[in-house]
């Protein structure tokens, strides 16, 4: 019973985060793409729109005169809620969009992975990709020890077609907090240094 609670209280957890890191790489897309913000635009203007035809709407109940203040005051309440519903799940969408391919090929690289079996699939916290550069900056949260990040840094690159610069590292951009890992790639795939090979028979 203890170790079922205990399950349901770090998948929970877990869920948690990810719906937290999701608002937080949503932003970040925001801000990397500034073109996206049109978005609020458009949500303005529908917004208005559905105000003007709330509205009209609402004339046609006939309230109490006792009960016109309590009513006002759920009408507003609706108009400043659904605007904020709209806004949170717009910056959730943002950052499922951008996290859904790189964690579905970490989900392939370490799903079958046996002791991993226990484990939560990383979640991306960071992704920027520098235009002067192109090397893409990335983040995660995970439970996954660092030893098999390590050991599966070829794989890693053969799924997401990429090369890593560095080294895959522990503790984030900064290397100040603990379940992060921190890389940084390139695209296309690079073969891993073999050295200078011999011939025998020479």
């Amino acid at each position: 019973m203890e170790d079922r609670e205990v399950r349901r209280y770090n998948e929970q957890r877990y869920n948690r985060k990810r719906q937290w890191y999701r608002v937080v790489l949503g932003v970040e897309q925001l801000c990397n793409y500034p073109l996206l913000n049109v978005i609020w635009v458009c949500l303005a203007i529908g917004m208005y729109v559905f105000e003007r035809m709330f509205k009209r709407f609402m004339e046609s109940f006939h309230v109490y005169s006792a009960l016109q203040s309590v009513f006002n005051h759920c009408m507003t309440f609706i108009m400043i809620i659904i605007p904020i519903i709209f806004v949170i799940a717009i910056i959730q969408l943002l950052g499922y969009a951008a996290a859904v391919k790189d964690e579905a090929d970490l989900q392939i690289v370490f799903g079958d992975k046996r002791n991993v079996k226990n484990n939560q699939m990383p979640i991306l916290v960071h992704k920027k990709k520098e235009k002067s550069s192109g090397v893409t900056k990335r983040e995660f949260y995970t439970t996954i020890s660092m030893e098999l990040w390590k050991e599966s840094t070829e794989a890693i690159c053969d799924i997401m077609n990429i090369h890593i610069l560095g080294e895959i590292t522990y503790g984030g951009r900064k290397k100040d907090k603990g379940n992060r890992i921190y890389f940084e790639s390139a695209q296309n795939r690079k073969p891993k240094e073999r050295g200078i090979l011999y011939d025998d028979i020479f």
